[in-house]
């Protein structure tokens, strides 16, 4: 009897979980095929193709939607990956497609991986992402890429040889993203950096030493952002000379040992970082690009510089007795870990910003005083920003140290415009340090003249 009970209660359970499924499936059925095709496209396309056999009304449903993505890098199945995506693209047709992503090792099928490249190309594709790995043949892009009139983004990132055509026509093309690729010549390379409409460009970590000298000069630019290979790499060792012409840039980023030469003319620029390394055999060789990359940015409002930048023009120093103009600049940050305000480098620029309104640093330190500081430890002269404008200054990643102390003291005695100052006390430095020690600092922090009127200790 026992027993009976038992199914009977199992079998009502199980009539009753099917009964909310196929309400469930009644719920979302009824939702309009472009709703379900958008769902779908936020899937992997593996995904979404596995969502035909829920029912009838899905059989099909996933080879409607526009987003496509097939992630197969490092796949243990690799040839099971390779079919499946053979498949996927003979099965959808010819309708359009607004974005590509492919991820996967060429290895030994170069015309494969090409074919799909070409079909995602005359389906319209809007958006394309290709990660592309491990060469075992030859390899070049199919053609047809660098002459899509569909293309608004593009994202090529192989460590491999960019064969790019005599002639390019990207003409919608807004955001191009390259990383680890490997350019060939200075007409082709200058033809994809100069697009008409390009409104952001990213280099990442390119190997540049075929080129000579190309310019970019693509009229819309907007944001450009390049980082040179690590130093130890074979392609940092450079060498090109690199015009950026004619743009009006919001944001520009550099970031390396200058391997190349940069110059900008013509050039407008309203925030602009900068992180250089000193080449270890070149340190004049850096001294002198970075000195003419900072002319160059001269008309920037907003300013990122890691301290490595004014070690560099230390390197250089009979630099210094010509005036960088930053006649726009009203922000300025210097993001590492720790500035010397006895650099010469660093007081270079700040008597250049006669304009400065806000100063913030990641990091402080004054291990001796500037060249030009008095026995009583102002400035002669001051700078102009610390008497007239210069209102907010931030120390950040403080720790308290005597060097950390004397150089918040100093800023005080000498930016006389200031009207605050703002200290960020490092939350590993105050467990290190314990609460004693944590009120040491805040008390010789209050012994600081002015402090107690304009400063504020903050906890990260």
């Amino acid at each position: 009897m026992k027993a009976k009970s038992l199914t009977r209660k199992t079998k009502r359970k199980k009539l009753k979980a099917e009964k909310e499924t196929d309400s469930g499936e009644k719920s979302i059925g009824n939702l309009p095929d472009a709703l379900l095709e958008h769902i779908l496209s936020f899937l992997l396309t593996e995904a979404a193709v596995r969502t035909s056999i829920l029912s009838k009304k899905w059989l099909h449903l996933w080879k409607s939607t526009t987003n496509l993505t097939f992630f197969g890098l490092k796949s243990p199945k690799r040839k099971l990956f390779m079919d499946f995506v053979d498949r996927v693209l003979a099965l959808r047709g010819p309708s359009n497609i607004e974005q590509f992503y492919l991820s996967c090792e060429v290895k030994d099928d170069p015309s494969r991986v090409g074919t799909w490249i070409s079909a995602a190309v005359n389906r319209n594709v809007k958006d394309l992402y290709l990660e592309l790995r491990d060469f075992e043949a030859s390899f070049v892009l199919p053609h047809c890429l660098f002459n899509c009139e569909t293309l608004t983004e593009l994202e090529i990132n192989m460590p491999y040889i960019l064969k790019l055509p005599s002639s390019i026509s990207l003409s919608c093309l807004k955001i191009l993203n390259l990383y680890e690729v490997i350019f060939t010549d200075d007409h082709s390379t200058q033809q994809l950096f100069s697009l008409p409409n390009l409104v952001e460009l990213e280099i990442h970590e390119c190997n540049w030493m075929n080129l000579v000298a190309v310019s970019i000069s693509a009229p819309k630019l907007q944001s450009l952002d390049i980082h040179e290979p690590c130093q130890s790499s074979p392609a940092s060792l450079g060498g090109c000379h690199v015009r950026i012409f004619g743009t009006h840039l919001a944001d520009f980023t550099i970031i390396g040992t200058l391997s190349n030469d940069y110059c900008l003319y013509e050039s407008s620029v309203v925030k602009t970082c900068i992180s250089i390394f000193s080449a270890a055999d070149k340190p004049r060789q850096t001294a002198y690009r970075a000195s003419k990359l900072l002319e160059g940015i001269s008309s920037a409002q907003s300013l990122c510089l890691t301290t490595n930048v004014v070690d560099v023009l230390d390197d250089a120093p009979e630099l210094l007795a010509f005036p960088l103009e930053f006649r726009n600049l009203t922000s300025l940050l210097f993001e590492s870990e720790e500035s010397n305000l006895h650099s010469d480098g660093f007081w270079h620029i700040i008597y250049n910003s006669p304009h400065l309104i806000a100063l913030q640093f990641y990091g402080v330190s004054m291990p001796k005083v500037p060249s030009n500081c008095r026995e009583d430890w102002t400035l002669d002269p001051s700078p102009p920003c610390f008497l007239s404008c210069l209102k907010f200054i931030q120390v950040g990643r403080f720790g308290g140290d005597e060097k950390e102390l004397d150089a918040v003291g100093f800023l005080l005695k000498n930016a006389t415009a200031l009207e605050s100052m703002d200290i960020i006390y490092s939350g590993s430095a105050r467990r290190d340090q314990g609460v004693d020690k944590t009120n040491e600092i805040h008390q010789q922090l209050l012994a600081l003249p002015r402090w107690s009127e304009i400063g504020n200790i903050n906890f990260d």
